[in-house]
């Protein structure tokens, strides 16, 4: 019996400190603000978020989208919905994440890393 109650406090006492944590002070971190007025260079800015994302694991072909450095570019281009230098925010490049599901349920960029790819393909999807 008292084991019993030893477990039903402790569980008492997971659930107090459990609802007791307010968490609107915290903010998330939106990296610093991206200029659109200053150049995004794609082979320095954009094509390392793909690495650093792990999106290079499944899409050295996955969907026909090649990420990996030195390839990105090419593959972007060739892609006929990944750049949409009409409305940068349809390109789905950056939508991934509602367009396709699956695998993607549980990546999103970073900080300001849609950011700075959105700026880019304002600034016309160059490959610099």
């Amino acid at each position: 019996m008292k084991e019993k109650k030893k477990i039903w406090f402790a569980m008492c006492l997971l659930l107090a400190v459990a609802f007791a944590c307010d968490y609107k002070y915290i903010t998330p971190d939106t990296g610093d603000p991206v200029d659109p007025e200053e150049p995004i260079s794609f082979s320095e800015q954009v094509e390392p978020i793909w690495t650093s994302q792990g999106c290079i694991a499944c899409h050295p072909s996955a969907g026909g989208l090649d990420l990996r450095v030195g390839t990105a570019y090419n593959s972007l281009m060739a892609h006929p919905r990944a750049i949409n230098n009409d409305n940068s925010t349809e390109s789905t490049i950056l939508t991934f994440k509602t367009v396709q599901p699956g695998p993607h349920g549980s990546v999103d960029y970073v900080g300001n890393q849609s950011e700075i790819i959105k700026v880019w393909i304002d600034q016309g999807a160059l490959d610099n």
